[in-house]
């Protein structure tokens, strides 16, 4: 190597370096940690959900959801007291669905798999000026159950009914819609 190859190489790698933070430096100018939007109340109490579906002993788990996302995100506070809230949130469970995607090969009156959908309506009612700030939203979830295990060798017994198959299904369809309603309520500003 010539000693003009060594002092061009120092330069070049100082200009990649330059030109690799100048890009850091641009790109992250606009990031912001968290939301962006600010919402039109500070504190939210979480009424229990009203149960007018088919789903057994759903609200329970659904209110634990939506309490739980709420609180993840972290932009309002969930108070314990509904007259200390800026806002209720008032949900109602109007519609449970199970429906048989998948049937056995060995009898097709046998189902082996679920499409299971629960869908809530939403109210958020803003307490500080008396008036809705929604009413009536629908926000929906679907997952599947599994009856038979789908990786049993073939002739295996079932390893659950259809009753536990939903059993098991349920709190991950809950979760699914208590983050849905979570989002819509904290999403809508």
């Amino acid at each position: 190597m010539t000693a003009s190859k060594h002092r061009i190489l120092p330069v070049i790698y100082a200009l990649t370096a330059a030109f690799v933070l100048c890009c850091a430096v641009v790109g992250c100018q606009s990031y912001q940690l968290g939301h962006a939007a600010e919402l039109p109340f500070e504190t939210i109490y979480i009424e229990p959900v009203r149960n007018e579906s088919f789903a057994p002993q759903a609200q329970a788990l659904l209110s634990s959801e939506v309490r739980e996302a709420v609180i993840r995100d972290g932009r309002v506070r969930l108070v314990a007291d509904r007259e200390e809230a800026d806002a209720l949130l008032l949900m109602t469970l109007t519609d449970y669905n199970r429906r048989a995607s998948a049937r056995r090969q060995d009898d097709t009156r046998r189902a082996q798999s679920f499409d299971l959908s629960m869908q809530v309506q939403l109210d958020l009612y803003d307490q500080i000026n008396g008036d809705y700030l929604f009413r009536g939203r629908r926000v929906e979830a679907r997952t599947q159950g599994y009856v038979d295990n789908p990786y049993a060798a073939d002739g295996a017994p079932a390893t659950q009914g259809l009753i536990q198959s939903e059993f098991n299904a349920m709190p991950r369809l809950a979760r699914d819609l208590g983050r849905r309603a979570a989002d819509e309520v904290l999403g809508a500003w």
